[in-house]
Formats: structure tokens, C-alpha cells, sequence
């Protein structure tokens, strides 16, 4: 687990990382696992991370709840619950080295699909809307920044604005529940992680109302120029150790 001196430095990070994620837009849960992941592992991280969300998708609820849309979003929702407890299943099956080089890979991959899906609609069919969430469930379960995913099928089904943000936080939040559920489920959610998840996403909180006055000066597009890299830097470190790892054996 985390020394004393990681505890506060990972608290200090989320509340960062909520402030700069609500002039972005995203970015908490990218952001924190830029700083978990090298320090306790994939198989640690992705579910403290999934507790984590929960509480920062259930602040951004609560911000824009007068927009919520739940009819709208339930083809999404039904392919999204089942598909994160698919992908936690999978997840937990994973060794070691192996968890860090899908969850590693991923997070390369997170920035370019970003940019790709940003203001795109996925066509709008409730067959569509079904299988891009189990799609999406399914990666979420197995690793980290699958949310990105979740906005384009909320676009098809007819969302934008305000009630584009509350029904993605909504149905984010509920799809963190269900992987904490798989992920405790086979063991992979103690106690004590479930506090140290409970206390990043609490941090995460109040950073949204401090966003104006910490990042000032460096600006959303900075921000995610700057949290883009970062991502992209951790992603391939962990797939490195992780490929280090799975041929050590071998040597």
C-alpha cells in the first residue's frame, strides 16, 4: 500500500486533478492513474480507480442534475452493466505484468481515440446504442480511460449540453459501481483499498469549484496537451516494465 508521503501526494493529485478535469472536461481518473499505476500496479490501481469515479461522477450528478436524461441514455445503460462485470471478471484473471501491458497499451491508445471521437455521434439505433456500451462495459472492466468511449453514444442517442454531462456521469457512475461489484467479487477490492478509492474520489469533489483559480495560466487547451502527454509517457513506461516482467522467465 501507499506510504504516508504517497497518501497525501495521490490526495493532492486528485483534487488537481478534479479541478483541471472540470475546465477540460476529463481528465481526473486519466490523471490519477498517471500516478497510480507506476506506483502500485495495474491490478491495484484500475480497481481503487473504479471507486474513485464513483464518487467524482456522483459530484458532477449533482452539478448538472436539472439536465439528466435517463430515458435517452438506457440502450447505453443496458449494454454498459453487464459488460463492466464481464470485463472485471477478465480483468481478475489477468497476472501481474499482464494487467500493467493491457492497461498500459490502453492508455496510449486513449489520447489518439480521443481526438478521433471528439464531437462524433454514433448512429443512434438502440441495437447500436447496446453494443457499443457492452463494448465500452467490457473495456472499462479490463482497464482505464474507457469512458472516452461513452460520450459519442450519448451523442447518438440525442444528448448535448447540460444534459449531455449529466446523464454521461450518470451512466459513468453507474458503470464504476458495477465494476466495483466484479472486482470486489474476485478479490480485488479490500477494505483498505476501497478507503484509499474513496478518499481520491472525495478529493476529486471540490476540485471542480477551485478550477478558475488554479489553472489560471495554463488554460483547457494546455491542460490537455499537457495531461495528453503525460498519459501517453505512463502508458508506454508500463508497457515496458510489463513486457520486462512477462520475459523475465525467459532470461
Amino acid at each position: 500500500m501507499l506510504e504516508p508521503w504517497q497518501w497525501a501526494a495521490a490526495l493532492a493529485l486528485a483534487l488537481a486533478s478534479g479541478t483541471l478535469s472540470g475546465l477540460s472536461g476529463f481528465g481526473a481518473g486519466l490523471m490519477m492513474s498517471a500516478y497510480l499505476l507506476p506506483v502500485l500496479g495495474a491490478r491495484v490501481a484500475v480497481p481503487v480507480l473504479a471507486v474513485a469515479m464513483v464518487l467524482t461522477n456522483a459530484g458532477r450528478i449533482w452539478a448538472f442534475r436539472q439536465g439528466l436524461e435517463l430515458r435517452r441514455a438506457l440502450p447505453v445503460l443496458a449494454g454498459v452493466l453487464p459488460g463492466s462485470l464481464v470485463g472485471a471478471g477478465a480483468f481478475a484473471a489477468l497476472s501481474g505484468p499482464m494487467a500493467d501491458l493491457v492497461v498500459g497499451a490502453f492508455l496510449v491508445v486513449t489520447v489518439p481515440l480521443r481526438r478521433a471521437l471528439a464531437g462524433r455521434a454514433v448512429m443512434g439505433h438502440p441495437a447500436m446504442l447496446v453494443g457499443g456500451g457492452a463494448v465500452t462495459g467490457i473495456l472499462s472492466g479490463m482497464t482505464t480511460g474507457a469512458g472516452v468511449l461513452l460520450v459519442p453514444l450519448l451523442l447518438g442517442a440525442g444528448l448535448a449540453g447540460p444534459a449531455l454531462l449529466a446523464t454521461d456521469a450518470f451512466v459513468s457512475g453507474s458503470m464504476h459501481v458495477v465494476r466495483c461489484a466484479g472486482y470486489g467479487a474476485t478479490g480485488l477490492l479490500p477494505p483498505d483499498l476501497v478507503l484509499l478509492g474513496l478518499a481520491l474520489g472525495a478529493a476529486t469533489v471540490p476540485g471542480s469549484k477551485l478550477a478558475a483559480v488554479i489553472v489560471a495560466r495554463l488554460g483547457p487547451a494546455r491542460h490537455t496537451l499537457v495531461l495528453e502527454a503525460l498519459v501517453v509517457l505512463v502508458g508506454l513506461v508500463t508497457v515496458a516494465l510489463a513486457l520486462r516482467d512477462l520475459q523475465a522467465p525467459c532470461g
